[in-house]
């Protein structure tokens, strides 16, 4: 059987998850998915199932479910068959639902649900797990916590979905007002929304403000220029590392790297000590910007004194609503997806102690290579394998095989597009909307193998601006300290964790998104000069390369 095959059409998510993921995570960060996207999809009358996900040789590829299946191929020939959604009973009510909702201002009355409704649940619910007492727990209470992040992550992709959707919808709506009344460009009419996430400037201020008292104290900084596992224990009785010690306990439920199962700040603190030596010669603000505020708020004045009446009315509040949904993007991943994964892993190593000194597995991690029935099982001692030994060691290997495979970006062939036409205009519209939407999260294209014959790479348009610098190449947030101020980061993804390099460098360049991604999204908020999605950038630039990045246009021009 070809390494490749699946029934159906596929895309791989290189967006979220480049690598090859342990077994541990399809259960927790995947499943979790189909099974809260089930729900938002019901409660918002989409007219689809949901998300799925498909694992191939540690490889996420994924799909939104159709209702009633994908469309039959005479479909392509005979469009008007498309007609017949209305004699499926389930696609005909999320359809007519989905028209109400949109008539009903769904999306827009939903605008402050995050706030006001699933962010106050999401910490409620996040009490018991962030309190759970590993050390001192039994295996089965081990195995209740396991039960309890699961939960969780089911119930949190539920409101996540939604809070995507809410700010998918407001977004587009908000560029076609500005399209139409004032011939903006999608980069123009986003700058006028552009409100920091007080998620991002938070961290990142208490990691700057902690950089530059270091670099003020002669003693800090002269520990600080040892290795940071040096300089962790020389500074541990200073008021340094007792700062240290409180930004942990605050901020620590951050992964290293990506969004699945690695090491996390609380368990690596030497990492933010590197993150901290990196920003200590940094001049970056460590309060909004107020010039650019400023200005970004005289332009929105200048633009509505050009109007009246409807269009002034219309203009306000498309601007009061995209402005409420644009800092959404950290603190709802953070709550719904980092802190609950971080603990799973946390009491999954704490499994993996007690399953070793019960002589059932050789170390703490090899927990990560079972799946949560086999976890649960053997935490209950009544397992499902006889020799879990065996099987972690067999994963593990294929594990380390799948680095070498090259994935490819889609599997099968891509199913036709429902004309919208044959449904009702309201609905067909909002269908039209996430359509566009989705597409700009990760965009497919041919993988490049070289860079042009004018050395250009090219990508997605990020965030704009042009500048130029040394390329620096970052594959793991290991390597953080290795970024020098000024270059231009080169990495595969970003995620919560990789914003603090923002400030640092001049501009950013990705190999996975679209322009709704992490790095995009957050790239503007920060007003760094941005290219993503451009497949192969960490393969075909090289260190200390000088480029040109042109955020607007996409392209990135080697200069030597």
């Amino acid at each position: 059987m070809p390494l490749w095959e699946a029934k159906g059409f596929w895309m791989r998510d290189s967006i979220h998850w480049p690598r090859p993921v342990h077994p541990l995570f399809v259960s927790y960060g995947l499943n979790p998915v189909e099974i809260g996207s089930v729900h938002a999809f019901e409660e918002f009358s989409i007219p689809s199932l949901k998300y799925e996900y498909l694992v191939l040789h540690g490889y996420v590829f994924q799909r939104i479910v159709s209702i009633g299946g994908d469309p039959p191929p005479v479909m392509e020939r005979f469009p008007f068959l498309f007609h017949l959604w209305r004699i499926n009973p389930l696609l005909r009510s999320r359809v007519l639902g989905f028209e109400k909702f949109l008539r009903e201002k769904g999306f827009e009355n939903h605008v402050r649900a995050w706030q006001d409704v699933w962010e106050p649940e999401a910490q409620e619910r996040l009490k018991p797990i962030r309190n759970f007492d590993r050390a001192k727990a039994g295996l089965e209470e081990l195995a209740n916590q396991l039960e309890r992040c699961y939960d969780y992550l089911c119930w949190a992709w539920n409101p996540h979905n939604k809070v995507v959707m809410v700010g998918m919808y407001i977004r587009e709506r908000w560029l076609e007002v500005c399209k139409r009344l004032f011939n903006l460009t999608e980069f123009e009419a986003y700058e006028l929304v552009q409100m920091n996430d007080p998620a991002v400037f938070n961290t990142m201020n208490r990691l700057l403000t902690l950089a530059r008292r270091a670099a003020a104290d002669p003693a800090i900084k002269d520990s600080l220029s040892l290795p940071s596992e040096k300089a962790l224990e020389q500074l541990a009785n200073t008021w340094f590392g007792e700062e240290l010690e409180g930004f942990i306990e605050a901020e620590g439920d951050r992964p290293a790297d990506g969004f699945e199962f690695g090491p996390t700040w609380r368990e690596m603190p030497e990492m933010v000590v590197g993150i901290i030596k990196s920003l200590m010669g940094s001049d970056y603000p460590t309060t909004e910007d107020s010039d650019f505020q400023a200005y970004r708020l005289g332009r929105v004045n200048e633009l509505r004194s050009t109007l009246a009446g409807r269009g002034r009315e219309e203009f306000g509040t498309w601007l009061e609503l995209a402005e409420q949904v644009q800092p959404l993007s950290e603190i709802h991943d953070y709550l719904l997806m980092t802190v609950p994964l971080c603990h799973t892993r946390y009491a999954a190593l704490e499994a993996g102690k007690r399953l070793v000194q019960k002589g059932i597995l050789d170390g703490s991690e090899d927990t990560l290579f079972l799946y949560r029935e086999e976890l649960l099982s053997a935490l209950r001692e009544n397992s499902l394998h006889p020799d879990l030994k065996g099987l972690v060691a067999k994963r593990k290997a294929e594990h380390s095989q799948n680095y070498s495979l090259m994935p490819p970006q889609t599997i099968g062939k891509a199913p036709m597009v429902p004309p919208l036409h044959v449904f009702p205009p309201i609905a067909a519209e909002g269908m039209k909307i996430f359509l566009k939407q989705y597409s700009l999260i990760e965009v497919q294209k041919e993988v490049p193998l070289e860079l042009s014959a004018e050395g250009e790479l090219f990508g997605t348009p990020g965030s704009p601006g042009v500048t130029e610098g040394p390329v620096r190449i970052i594959h793991t947030a290991e390597e953080f300290h290795l970024v020098q101020e000024g270059e231009v980061l080169v990495c595969p993804l970003t995620t919560p964790t990789w914003t603090v390099l923002f400030p640092y460098v001049a501009a950013l360049i990705t190999d996975s998104g679209g322009a709704l991604s992490h790095a995009a999204i957050v790239s503007r908020e920060y007003r760094l000069p941005s290219v993503v999605g451009t497949i192969n950038g960490t393969k075909l630039l090289h260190n200390g390369q000088r480029v040109r990045v042109d955020g607007a246009a996409g392209v990135i021009q080697v200069l030597d």
